[in-house]
């Protein structure tokens, strides 16, 4: 084996062997991804489902009811995932430099006489050609024995193998014989001519020449004097500046050529075309800004990374329309279907509905009332909304939904969930899309459509309309006060009040009657006063004993008579020799002197004749009805 021979062999090895070895600190063009498939074992966790039994209030005495609700644990389990990561590698016909920094391209024949510039690619020195740059003929001729004459026109030079013309700037065509058109110039007439007002422009190098009037590197100004010629004094374009004293250019970055009218060269960018781009996946790069313009199916800064999964094209602007797990080409979008699939976008079955297998011969197990697809390839059912198990025949589990059941309940308190969508129906008391949220007050039961009846601000269960009454109320919708005997929460604490004094119903303090004081109402009034509270002095005659405790009626001595003992005379007379008739009503008494009536208790007026104004009552009207307490009877008095 010669040594040219050996060095072949080496490379077209390291060709071969470059994906596995490449670090992934590439540099510049040429640097391609693929997705590398890996395992990695992951702790999930799950929420696990279980019934607890409870007792709660079924009214507000026992018994109590059972009740069933759902609460959560969380267990763990370990799963093996596949994942995907992007490496990066050279590439196809490229290999990494001698620094393993960038991807040259590989020459299977080395370049003898020139450089290999893409894979099996060189670029030849002048008077140099074939495959390997090793053919060699004088200027004019080409072929193997050089005996064939170039037919290269307008400095057009030929291959010296086939004989191809190489045109220089400005010419086109296979011998090199058609200028540019008069829009286009440069190297293989590909570069627009920006030249305004009818200017032509140079085919060779893109400068303008301007028409009389007209002046400025692009003919876009007019001159001083209209019609005439004036001088065209910089004919840089793009920004670019005339040096001071030979008027060549010098260009701006991302711009070349005489007269700075050239983009810069495929792969480089910037300040006189020196920088490299650095995309990956053959993009290109902006000659100006150097930014990667990726390649369809390519995406990211440096078009390192590959379009997401279901979408395609330029900018991954695309939708993949890939069915049954189909693999979307990045690129194009074209589909590569799982086996047991057919069509462009994998839509149709490789075996009949029934059948399954590489060669269809197989009868699909699945139920066919509960079953979505029965794959043509592996036989394994895909279960229609709400079913699961091998054949599709179990409903899905508590808590589950959808599709093989994979979707979980995200219905809360003891909502049901519908195995097919998932939606919720809500528990009494609740509502919302969850059944997340409690009825308000006063709604309560079914979807919240009920309306509590509780009365005397007592609260309603918002899940059975249940009222729970205040202090001093009960019944079933609080409606009953307290008897007067009882007080407290459902009226179960007895009074401690004596006298038939009632107690007040929420805090069981004695209110006593009239006539009636201390804390449980144990104790009469003192001598010299009567009525609610004890508040009424006794309205009596020094002739009396004293005045009864609840009315203030006077009691009188001996031989005294008349509401207040005013008098001797015998009921219904005063005057001397009790011989005048009193004229007072409802057993009022009269002054013994002048026959003015003396009201009894509950009794007005001259005569004595009207009853006590309203919330009033007793000798002379001066007490007050006693506040009212709902249901009670005050003790034998009307108001």
């Amino acid at each position: 084996m010669t040594t040219t021979q050996f060095k072949m062999y080496l490379r077209i090895f390291s060709v071969l062997i470059i994906t596995g070895t490449v670090a992934a600190q590439l540099k510049g063009p040429n640097v391609c991804t693929r997705q590398e498939p890996y395992t990695t074992i992951i702790r999930v966790s799950k929420q696990q489902p279980y019934q607890v039994k409870e007792k709660a209030w079924c009214f507000s005495m026992l018994p109590r009811c059972t009740k069933y609700s759902i609460k959560f644990r969380q267990v763990f389990r370990t799963e093996t995932l596949t994942k995907y990561r992007l490496v990066e590698e050279c590439c196809e016909g490229y290999a990494p430099d001698a620094d393993d920094e960038q991807c040259v391209p590989v020459c299977v024949e080395s370049c003898v006489h020139g450089k290999c510039v893409a894979p099996n690619t060189c670029t030849c020195a002048h008077g140099y050609g074939g495959p390997s740059c090793d053919i060699s003929c004088p200027n004019g001729k080409w072929g193997r024995n050089c005996q064939n004459d170039c037919r290269c026109l307008n400095g057009g030079t030929c291959e010296p193998l086939t004989g191809d013309c190489a045109c220089t700037p400005g010419w086109r065509g296979d011998a090199c014989e058609r200028a540019c058109s008069p829009s286009t110039y440069g190297h293989k007439c590909d570069e627009i001519c920006q030249c305004k007002n009818n200017a032509t422009c140079d085919p060779s190098s893109g400068a303008c020449n301007c028409r009389p009037g007209f002046t400025g590197p692009l003919c876009e100004q007019e001159c001083p004097v209209p019609g005439e010629a004036c001088p065209q004094n910089c004919r840089c374009q793009n920004d670019g500046q005339c040096k001071k004293f030979t008027n060549d250019c010098e260009c701006t970055a991302g711009w070349t050529g005489d007269v700075c009218a050239n983009r810069c060269p495929a792969g480089r960018w910037g300040e006189k075309c020196e920088r490299p781009c650095e995309c990956a996946n053959g993009a290109s790069c902006h000659h100006v800004t150097g930014k990667c313009q990726c390649e369809a199916g390519f995406t990211g800064e440096k078009c390192l990374d590959i379009c997401p999964i279901g979408t395609y094209g330029v900018d991954c602007a695309h939708t993949c329309t890939c069915e049954h797990g189909g693999a979307c080409a990045a690129q194009n979008g074209s589909c590569t279907c799982r086996p047991g699939w057919r069509g462009p976008h994998c839509q149709l079955r490789a075996c009949d509905d029934a059948k399954w297998g590489p060669h269809c011969d197989k009868d699909c197990d699945c139920n066919p009332e509960t079953t979505d697809l029965c794959d043509p390839w592996t036989g394994t059912c895909e279960c229609a909304a709400g079913w699961g198990g091998d054949t599709c025949s179990r409903q899905c589990p508590l808590l589950t939904y959808g599709k093989g059941c994979r979707s979980t309940c995200r219905c809360e308190n003891n909502g049901l969930c519908s195995p097919i969508n998932g939606s919720c129906l809500c528990a009494p008391g609740y509502r919302g899309l969850h059944c997340e949220e409690k009825c308000p007050y006063p709604l309560y039961g079914d979807n919240c459509a009920d309306t509590c009846d509780c009365h005397n601000n007592a609260t309603c269960s918002h899940e059975t309309g249940q009222c729970s009454c205040k202090p001093g109320f009960d019944g079933l919708k609080c409606d009953r006060p307290c008897n007067g005997k009882t007080f407290g929460l459902y009226c179960r604490q007895p009074c401690d009040c004596e006298n038939d004094a009632p107690c007040n119903p929420v805090t069981g303090e004695c209110v006593c009657g009239p006539g009636y004081t201390g804390a449980r109402c144990e104790r009469h009034c003192e001598p010299d006063h009567f009525g609610q509270g004890c508040s009424q002095p006794c309205n009596c005659s020094r002739h009396a004993v004293r005045c009864h405790h609840v009315t203030g009626d006077c009691i009188c001595e001996d031989t005294w008579r008349g509401v207040r003992c005013e008098t001797q005379c015998s009921a219904g007379t005063f005057g001397a020799a009790c011989s005048e008739a009193c004229r007072c009503a409802n057993n009022s008494s009269c002054a013994a002197d002048s026959g003015r009536c003396v009201c009894a208790a509950g009794w007005t007026g001259e005569r004595c004749d009207r009853p006590c104004p309203e919330r009033t009552y007793g000798a002379g009207c001066t007490q007050r009805c006693p506040h009212s307490l709902p249901g009670i009877l005050f003790f034998s008095y009307l108001c």
